[in-house]
C-alpha cells in the first residue's frame, strides 16, 4: 500500500472516529433529555388529575374528563387511569386503550410509590395514592410522538453530516497526504538520477531543519560514502588486475619462450622453477585477498580469544627471526600492570598475529639493518603496541594513503609486496574496536602504534 493512501485512511478513520463518538454522544444525550422530559411532563399530569379527583371537592369524573378533553397540553394517546387495590377501575380521563395494571406493575408501583416505566411504543408512569383512605394505583401512558420524530429526524441529519465530512476529510486528506510525501517522492526520482551515473550530484537541501532536510542530509552523507565505496572498488579491481596480470604474463611468456625450440632438460627445469616462482606469488596474493575478504566479513561474535598480548609479541618475534635470518626484533616492555590479566584482552588470536606480523615484517623490510623495535604500553583502558624501524620512512603526501589496498608509494616500487598489508592491519584494528597510529620522518623511520582496548571483563 501506498504512503499516500495509508494516510488518508489513517486520517479518515481517525476523524471518522473522533466525529462518530461526538455526534453519537449528542444524540444520546439528546435521546435521554427528550425521555425525561416525556416522563416528568407524563408524572406531573398524573399527579395534577389525581389531585383534581381525591381532593377537589367541586369536580366529577365527568368534569374531570371534559377537563382532560379540552386541555391543549394533553399528550399524544394519552390515558389516565385509577384504580382501587382490587384492581378495579374507578376513573380514566378517556376510552384510549390504556396500560392494564398487572400483578407485576401493581407490586413495583407500591413499592417505589411512583415507578416509571416503557411498553413498546407507550411510556408510562405508575402513581401509588395514599392520601385517602384507601389507596389506589394510577397508571398514566402515553406515545412521545414529538421525541420519536425529532430523534428520526436528527439521525438523518447526522447520517448525512458524518457522510459530507468523511468525504471532505477524504479529499483533504488525499490532498494533504500528497503534500507530505511530495519532498519524498521528488527525493526519489533525484536519486534514480543519481545512482549510479552521476555518483558526484547530490540531493538539495532546503534548511527548514525539519524530518525531511534531516534525511536529505543522511543520504547525502550515505551518498558520500557510496561514492568512495564505487572509487576504492575501482581502483581494488584495478590494483588486482594489475597484481594478477604481472605474473600471468610472466609465466605465458616463459612458456612460449619455451615452446618455440626444443631445449634441453636443463633449460626445461629452469623454466619450470621459474613458473613455480610465479604461481607462488600468485598464491601469496591469493591468500592475502582471502585474508582481506574474512576481516571485512568477521562479525563481532568471533572475538571470543582471551588473548594474552606478551605472549602473542613472543610468538610473532619466534615467527620472523625463524623465517628470515636476517631480521632483529627487540621487544621491551614499558609500562606493565600489576595484575597479569591487565595484559590481556577479548579478541581473534589469529587476526591480531596477522595483523602485529605485518607491521613488524614491514619494519624489518623497510629498515636499513633490518631490525623492529616492538615496545608494549599497557594502560587502564588500552593497549598500544608500537612497533619501530630505522628505515626510509613514509612521505608525508603518501600517509592518508598507505592503509587504502594495493596502495603502494614509489618509494618502495623497487621491494617486493602488495600494498594488502596495512590495509588488513587498520581493518583487523577497527574490527576489534581499536585504531592504528602512524608517525614516519623520510630516511629516519617510522613507527606505527596498534592501540586496543583492554577495558574487558572477563
Amino acid at each position: 500500500m501506498q504512503i499516500r493512501v495509508s494516510l488518508t485512511i489513517r486520517f479518515i478513520f481517525i476523524v471518522s472516529t473522533i466525529l462518530l463518538a461526538v455526534l453519537l454522544s449528542i444524540y444520546l444525550y439528546t435521546q435521554y433529555y427528550l425521555s425525561e422530559s416525556f416522563y416528568r411532563r407524563l408524572s406531573n399530569r398524573t399527579e395534577t388529575t389525581a389531585e383534581l379527583y381525591f381532593v377537589v371537592d367541586d369536580v366529577d369524573s365527568t368534569l374531570l374528563r371534559t377537563i382532560t378533553d379540552r386541555n391543549k397540553n394533553v399528550l399524544h394517546s394519552e390515558n389516565i387511569t385509577i384504580y382501587n387495590q382490587n384492581k378495579k377501575k374507578v376513573f380514566t380521563t378517556n376510552d384510549r386503550k390504556g396500560l392494564p395494571l398487572t400483578e407485576d406493575l401493581m407490586t413495583k408501583i407500591q413499592l417505589e410509590k411512583k415507578y416509571r416505566f416503557k411498553d413498546g411504543k407507550y411510556h408510562g408512569v405508575g402513581l401509588y395514592y395514599a392520601q385517602t383512605p384507601e389507596p389506589y394505583f394510577i397508571v398514566a401512558s402515553a406515545v412521545d410522538d414529538y421525541g420519536r420524530a425529532f430523534l428520526a429526524q436528527m439521525r438523518l441529519i447526522m447520517v448525512l453530516l458524518f457522510l459530507i465530512v468523511i468525504l471532505w476529510v477524504s479529499a483533504a486528506g488525499w490532498y494533504y497526504a500528497g503534500k507530505a510525501i511530495a519532498p519524498i517522492d521528488d527525493m526519489g526520482q533525484k536519486l534514480n538520477s543519481i545512482v549510479p551515473k552521476n555518483m558526484h550530484l547530490r540531493l538539495t537541501q532546503q534548511d527548514n531543519q525539519d524530518e525531511i532536510d534531516t534525511l536529505t542530509h543522511t543520504i547525502n552523507q550515505l551518498l558520500d560514502r557510496v561514492e568512495d565505496t564505487f572509487k576504492l572498488q575501482r581502483m581494488f579491481v584495478s590494483n588486482v588486475s594489475h597484481e594478477l596480470r604481472n605474473p600471468l604474463t610472466k609465466m605465458s611468456s616463459q612458456l612460449e619462450v619455451s615452446l618455440i625450440k626444443t631445449r634441453t632438460p636443463q633449460e626445461y627445469q629452469k623454466t619450470m622453477y621459474s613458473v613455480l616462482d610465479d604461481i607462488q606469488e600468485l598464491i601469496a596474493l591469493t591468500q592475502n585477498l582471502l585474508k582481506l575478504t574474512k576481516v571485512d566479513g568477521a562479525k563481532q561474535d568471533l572475538l571470543v580469544d582471551k588473548v594474552r598480548v606478551d605472549e602473542l609479541l613472543w610468538e610473532v618475534r619466534g615467527l620472523l627471526t625463524k623465517s628470515n635470518a636476517l631480521y632483529q626484533i627487540d621487544i621491551l616492555f614499558d609500562e606493565l600492570p600489576e595484575d597479569p590479566d591487565g595484559l590481556c584482552m577479548l579478541g581473534n588470536s589469529a587476526l591480531l598475529k596477522t595483523a602485529i606480523v605485518n607491521l613488524a615484517e614491514n619494519a624489518c623490510k623497510f629498515s636499513f639493518d633490518k631490525k623492529a623495535i616492538i615496545r608494549l604500553r599497557c594502560l587502564a583502558d588500552e593497549i598500544q603496541i608500537a612497533i619501530e624501524d630505522k628505515g626510509i620512512g613514509i612521505q608525508e603526501s603518501d600517509l592518508s594513503y598507505i592503509f587504502q589496498p594495493f596502495y603502494r608509494s614509489s618509494q618502495t616500487a623497487d621491494i617486493k609486496g602488495y600494498g594488502i598489508g596495512l590495509s588488513l592491519v587498520e581493518r583487523i584494528a577497527r574490527m576489534h574496536g581499536g585504531t592504528v597510529d602512524v608517525k614516519s620522518s623520510p630516511n629516519i623511520g617510522t613507527t606505527f602504534t596498534l592501540i586496543l582496548p583492554s577495558n574487558i571483563t572477563f
